[in-house]
């Protein structure tokens, strides 16, 4: 059977270690779970409902998680910055297991009102089950038939798309992340990413529980996570390239290093050269991995960043490297003008999200049905080359008087004194807005020579909610729009 929780190691060795340093076997995760399943199911809840989780990254979020798992009930995971009254609104959920500050959304949200079952992690005013006191009958693992999980798309491009993963689906991704992420038992990973945690419970490490509130993950306080990574012996990490961002600082400024970790995985947005850079120069002995994906079909690309260094360095401005295709994936370069080496990136494969839930649009727009095989248009654009690796340029439609935004952001970021650059379309031609640190005075004149577009110095360029790291384009083309009225009626 492919439901996960059949798969779980039965033994003493640590599952969960949580940020305030309680710990749980795997044996005494299976007893936890099976106590919530049973709880749960004496409550009402059966195979098939859906049950809202609104609980940062934490124990008591696997045991919710897994107990949803083990009734065969579905699990909905909503980013905690998403408008949770839309989403809601269209996804309705028969149970809410939440954090005690989430309950308080019954009182807004009219899609929470009524429900099956309500649970919270402590205590609220409002009518509720404490999840530390369920109990019920064991009950025997439910059927994989309903979807175990309903996740959405970071919603960066559009609204927000709602994405069921069956069991199987999720079983097939955990043995093509396997390949390239081969944890096992007395590894240490420290997850940043919900379903990443997933992967490495299913393969039997511990996964420590960043002391880190991941909501902005481009604001961590890096401290506290580095004192757990070294305190457990973390081995293997993953997360965004903002997060990185900030360990990589932080181990700057304090001289630390972290003689234990193994890998780093990273991606979730283009992961820039001088973070590379900076990791393999703090940290020589780990390895550096970037893996492309996306809510549809994680992993996509894996890419050796130690090893494609130089590469990365100075041929930022071609673009993204992104690595060479998972061989679990078959993928596609599909021509969007004659005459150009780009192309919007289609993949096929059984982790490849086949559809969405509710939506005919947008199984309209991202899937392509050929000959039996469904192929999931990404809305990347890119190539692949000589020697197999993919390129990324950018998103359909982010070409601006024929430059495309990740080839010239790089391009612009290989200079020291930018921080972060972002390309974006104003009144009908293309703008950079940039970050600066310590220009020198010609710092316009050269950037410009080097993107081919107008440049303007920002305090701050926006970016994604979910991973902190990807150009926000649409603010950024609203700012710099403002910006450039101003200035006008200034002069």
């Amino acid at each position: 059977m492919a439901n996960i929780v059949h798969h779980l190691p039965k033994t003493d060795d640590i599952a969960l270690i949580g940020p305030d340093g309680q710990e749980l076997s795997y044996r005494e995760l299976a007893s936890e779970v099976g106590r919530v399943a049973g709880g749960l199911h004496r409550l009402g809840i059966r195979g098939g409902d859906r049950i809202v989780l609104l609980i940062p990254m934490s124990i008591d979020l696997y045991v919710a998680l897994l107990a949803i798992f083990h009734i065969g009930a579905t699990a909905t995971l909503i980013d905690p910055a998403a408008d949770v009254q839309s989403i809601l609104s269209r996804y309705k959920p028969d149970g809410l297991i939440g954090i005690p500050k989430a309950h308080l959304l019954r009182l807004k949200v009219k899609a929470l009102r009524g429900l099956k079952v309500y649970v919270s992690t402590g205590f609220t005013p409002l009518f509720h089950t404490r999840l530390q006191r369920l109990k019920g009958e064991r009950i025997p693992v439910g059927s994989d038939s309903a979807p175990a999980l309903l996740t959405f798309t970071s919603g960066t491009t559009g609204h927000p798309k709602a994405i069921a993963r069956s069991h199987d689906f999720l079983w097939n991704q955990h043995r093509v992340l396997h390949d390239h992420m081969p944890f096992q038992s007395g590894d240490v990973d420290l997850p940043t990413l919900p379903v990443f945690l997933l992967h490495s419970l299913a393969s039997g490490a511990t996964c420590v529980i960043a002391d880190a509130d991941l909501k902005t993950v481009g604001e961590v306080d890096a401290e506290p996570v580095v004192n757990q990574m070294m305190k457990y012996g973390v081995t293997s990490t993953s997360g965004s390239p903002a997060f990185f961002r900030q360990l990589a600082d932080h181990l700057k400024k304090t001289q630390r290093t972290l003689p234990a970790l193994k890998h780093i995985y990273t991606g979730g947005a283009r992961v820039p050269a001088s973070l590379v850079d900076d990791l393999a120069t703090l940290l020589p002995n780990t390895r550096l991995h970037v893996v492309y994906g996306s809510t549809e079909a994680e992993p996509i690309a894996v890419l050796d960043a130690r090893a494609c260094r130089d590469s990365l360095v100075s041929q930022a401005h071609l673009g993204a490297l992104v690595g060479t295709p998972v061989s679990a994936i078959q993928i596609r370069i599909e021509p969007i003008e004659a005459s150009s080496r780009w192309g919007e990136i289609w993949v096929s494969g059984s982790h490849v999200n086949p559809g969405y839930v509710d939506n005919p649009e947008a199984e309209a727009d991202h899937k392509v049905h050929d000959h039996g095989t469904i192929w999931h248009r990404t809305g990347d654009v890119g190539c692949l080359d000589d020697v197999g690796q993919l390129w990324l340029v950018g998103r359909m439609g982010e070409s601006v008087g024929g430059l495309w935004p990740l080839a010239v952001e790089g391009a612009v970021e290989a200079l020291p004194y930018v921080r972060k650059a972002g390309l974006v379309e104003v009144n009908g031609h293309p703008a950079l807005a940039v970050e600066l640190t310590d220009p020198p005075e010609n710092w316009q004149e050269v950037i410009q020579s080097q993107a081919g577009a107008s440049a303007y110095r920002v305090e701050s360029i926006p970016v994604d909610t979910r991973h902190n790291a990807k150009v926000d384009r649409l603010k950024l083309s609203a700012m710099l729009s403002a910006m450039l009225s101003a200035m006008l009626t200034v002069h």
